[in-house]
């Protein structure tokens, strides 16, 4: 048995780690803190984090069996034994109450990070399912992945920082990761809409339709989303993630045009490219680790390990930035 499939670490690992390390990498660039010395902090914003995503990734296969086989889709938990879904979920667990029981001492700190394993289990567990549960659902979902562990990223880098809480970034980043956490479980709801219709599985698509939720995504929560990462970046005052940003956009576009992609907001389509996807996973923790690198130079060594951690989606970056020229002289 291979644990990672269980835990379908290889959906989350960086996909949702990645984004939530920018917020913490931000937070310290905004107070002018070192990242580098901050390093004890960031691992244990790591595990804290990680520990929430293994849980929901097996209670959610868990509470989803029957509705995965109603609708023909595998799910990991399937022909385990009690002993090891036992196991895979009590680990996480005390993993989370020894993080919170670390926080204790920080009230602010332990409300976000309660709230998201709260978000988690309402989303997943009966009685409340609010999986199932439309509106509730789509919030409880965005809350538990995005919302909460933004929140907990932000306030450990103040805490790192020796600073207190700033209400106006903590309020942005909520409105970010909120918006961007709707959008995400908007986008997975869509994807799976015809399973989900298989499986009798209520969820807000299927109780609303597509065309609400492409919609609220779309013009929406984007809009909301941009609004706020722009604000973040205007408070930051530094150009290289500016900079990054624009680099981005230009792979978007030629990738759009060379690798006949298609830019997508909400709705999955062949060949889709998620806007602002990459920019969250690659190039803006990257450049916040730059821009603070050329001026404190310990963390080049954060950089490195960076990269070492979360090498997936830089690699592919890279890769389609190579091949852009080729694509362009044929």
């Amino acid at each position: 048995m291979r644990i990672g499939e269980v835990i379908r670490a290889t959906e989350w690992w960086e996909y949702k780690l990645l984004p939530i390390l920018g917020v913490f990498y931000a937070t310290l660039a905004y107070r002018d803190a070192s990242i580098a010395a901050a390093w004890m902090t960031g691992i244990e914003l790591l595990v804290g984090i990680t520990a929430g995503a293994v849980y929901v990734s097996v209670i959610n296969d868990l509470t989803d069996r029957d509705e995965d086989r109603r609708a023909g889709k595998p799910n990991r938990t399937e022909g385990r034994s009690g002993l090891v879904i036992g196991l895979l979920v009590a680990v996480p667990v005390l993993v989370g109450i020894a993080m919170a029981w670390r926080w204790r001492g920080d009230p602010l700190l332990l409300a976000a990070y309660g709230a998201a394993w709260c978000a988690f289990s309402a989303y997943s567990l009966p009685p409340l399912r609010l999986k199932t549960r439309g509106l509730f659902g789509v919030m409880a979902d965005a809350s538990g992945a995005h919302l909460f562990p933004a929140l907990v990223a932000a306030l450990l880098a103040f805490r790192a920082g020796g600073a207190p809480p700033d209400l106006l970034w903590l309020a942005l980043v909520a409105a970010w990761a909120g918006a961007f956490g709707v959008r995400g479980i908007l986008w997975h709801q869509l994807s799976d809409e015809e399973a989900d219709r298989i499986g009798n599985v209520r969820t807000f698509v299927q109780r609303h339709g597509g065309r609400w939720a492409r919609a609220i995504g779309a013009r929406l929560m984007f809009p909301v989303e941009c609004a706020a990462l722009f604000a973040l970046l205007w408070l930051l005052d530094d150009r290289i993630p500016l900079v990054a940003l624009v680099l981005y956009a230009f792979l978007v576009i030629f990738k759009l045009e060379r690798f006949e992609m298609h830019a997508a907001i909400v709705q999955p389509r062949p060949r889709h490219l998620i806007l602002l996807n990459e920019y969250y996973e690659v190039f803006l923790p990257a450049s916040l680790l730059v821009a603070s690198a050329l001026v404190r130079p310990m963390d080049w060594i954060v950089l490195a390990l960076h990269c070492v951690l979360f090498p997936g989606r830089l690699s592919q970056v890279i890769s389609d930035a190579w091949k852009l020229p080729r694509r362009v002289y044929q």
